[in-house]
């Protein structure tokens, strides 16, 4: 992983917003269809996904429902793990890619079009009520030559939160590139329900999903030997200090929301990020005398 800021690279900012990204489908969850099933039933699902109910539908259970509870708007979509048949668990699953149902082995295939460069992170809302200490997860891959090829892979997992909880996560931090399609994926537990691995009775709730890219940051190469380090971070973050000098660090989010602010100098060159949560945040370096000395993308991951 490149650093974004190197000895003799500082970059300054004129602006920052956000890329009109393009977004998965039906990110708050508000559209929704209902579909014949293989016994003469209906079942819900969000439009622009596939779920765990085409896999299901066969023995008339469901893991994947349309709920009230939303973070905004009038519907969320609402994911449980249940006990199937044998020892078969069916896990609650939305994804924008093609599930292959199959009792033990299955999976998915594919996913939808998506030709432009990875975004920064994405970020969310959920609640989650784990059964026996389980966790949910979300995976983001982006998929290239014909799908043989896993462009870009990220993984989130997701714990126990009883209110409405924002996630973020930075997308492949480092990579640079388009692909070709995109596979979003959600699930109510860790486990291959498949092979019995998932924990029955536990529920995730997802609402309110988007990509976003950070835009609007200059490099400008100077022969200063200011270093911000390390990219991505998990903890603390550091900072080189020319001798006899001081300056300031701001940490905003992707919107430019100042959210931490540090003076350092020898003796100090450090600002703790232990309590932001995981995704891409802004650095930016500036001296005493308001000087911009260095500005970049900070992926963090506490």
């Amino acid at each position: 992983m490149k650093k974004t800021l190197i000895t003799s690279l500082l970059v300054s900012v004129s602006f920052l917003t956000i890329n009109a990204q393009t977004q998965p489908p039906n990110i708050d969850f508000e559209d929704w269809e209902t579909l014949n099933g293989p016994i003469s039933n209906q079942y819900e699902e969000p439009v622009g996904y596939g779920t765990s109910n085409e896999c299901t539908a066969l023995i008339n259970q469901f893991a994947v429902t349309k709920s009230t509870d939303a973070h905004s708007g009038s519907y969320s979509v609402r994911m449980e793990t249940f006990q199937a048949f044998g020892n078969v668990k069916a896990n609650g699953i939305i994804t924008t890619a093609q599930l292959v149902c199959l009792a033990a082995g299955g999976g998915q295939e594919g996913g939808i079009s998506y030709t432009e460069e990875y975004p920064d992170s994405l970020i969310g809302w959920y609640k989650y009520a784990p059964a026996n200490n389980d966790s949910a997860y979300s995976q983001i891959m982006f998929l290239s030559n014909n799908d043989q090829d896993t462009a870009c892979f990220t993984r989130l997992d997701l714990h126990e939160a009883a209110e409405w909880t924002r996630f973020s996560v930075a997308i492949c931090p480092g990579v640079m590139g388009s692909a070709e399609k995109l596979s979003l994926f959600f699930s109510s537990s860790w486990g291959d329900g498949g092979l019995g691995q998932a924990e029955v009775g536990s529920v995730l709730f997802i609402d309110d999903i988007e990509f976003l890219t950070t835009v609007g940051i200059d490099e400008i190469p100077t022969e200063s030997t200011w270093n911000v380090y390390p990219n991505p971070v998990q903890g603390e973050l550091n900072v080189q200090v020319l001798r006899g000098m001081q300056a300031e660090i701001e940490i905003l989010d992707v919107t430019g929301k100042r959210l931490k602010v540090q003076k350092v100098n020898e003796s100090n060159q450090t600002i703790d990020l232990s309590d932001l949560t995981t995704g891409v945040y802004v650095y930016r370096l500036t001296s005493l005398d308001n000087e911009p000395l260095g500005t970049g993308r900070l992926f963090v991951n506490p």
